[in-house]
């Protein structure tokens, strides 16, 4: 049984970024979200990139031990967008799992922008975009995970 305060402790995210600075939140709130590669998909039609994701909740932090950690579905999506490369995914198959390490952003020139999607082992998605329009919505319950994301960036 939930009491109010779990409730409030799991609120669902909810983001919209609209230029490269809201970015970085996007970023931050993504890093070391897993996703399989078939779970990526544009419409070309309606200039929508979206992917459906496992997100960190790097915001619940406190409530575990410093080993495990929680997790929540998310999808993220990107409207306007008039171009997509991804490099190395074609080596990746749908059931493939990636690992978001980093969003990246950049005014090309005024609304239009640069995305780009980081994924450990050296893949990426590169997008053009009209516009930064970025949606983040954490879809469902959370639970927890045994697994905490570690890079090998933690200082003793």
């Amino acid at each position: 049984m939930q009491n109010d305060d779990d409730e409030s402790r799991f609120r669902l995210l909810k983001l919209h970024a609209i230029d490269a600075e809201d970015l970085k939140t996007v970023a931050a709130t993504t890093h070391a979200s897993v996703l399989k590669r078939g779970d990526i998909a544009f419409d070309r039609g309606r200039r929508r990139f979206a992917l459906m994701m496992k997100r960190f909740r790097w915001e619940n932090d406190d409530l575990v031990d410093g080993v495990g950690g929680v997790r929540i579905h998310c999808g993220l999506q990107i409207n306007d967008v008039t171009g997509v490369q991804a490099i190395g995914l074609d080596r990746v198959t749908p059931e493939g799992t990636l690992e978001l390490l980093n969003i990246d952003g950049e005014v090309t020139d005024s609304p239009a922008a640069q995305i780009t999607m980081n994924f450990a082992g050296g893949y990426a998605i590169r997008l053009q975009t009209g516009c930064v329009d970025v949606l983040v919505d954490d879809i469902g319950r959370p639970w927890y995970t045994p697994n905490r994301p570690d890079h090998g960036t933690d200082q003793d």
